[in-house]
């Protein structure tokens, strides 16, 4: 039921958004690339929980993690491995 109820809701906001801004493009278009950048992180996010393997660090992968490391690049990426070592304990 909550997961209808969030798709219900970005829908409407989208609609929303489509009609405040005039345009049917800029919002697809920025769902396109929130996404497209989430997938970016999601594949850096994998590739450094494969390097750190052998130290036994990971970073758990979920649409928050990729959508921070996607959006920020790199200087997200130090940010939630300082998270992840000073205040989870990893």
């Amino acid at each position: 039921m909550a997961i209808e109820w969030w798709m219900l809701a970005a829908a409407v906001s989208v609609i929303l958004f489509m009609l405040i801004s005039r345009s049917v493009v800029k919002p697809l278009r920025w769902i396109w690339y929130s996404l497209l950048y989430s997938a970016v992180g999601a594949l850096l996010l994998f590739v450094l929980n494969l390097a750190a393997e052998w130290v036994e660090f990971r970073i758990p992968i979920n649409p928050v993690t990729a959508f921070i490391t996607g959006v920020l690049g790199l200087p997200g990426l130090v940010c939630l491995v300082m998270v992840k070592l000073f205040l989870v304990g990893g």
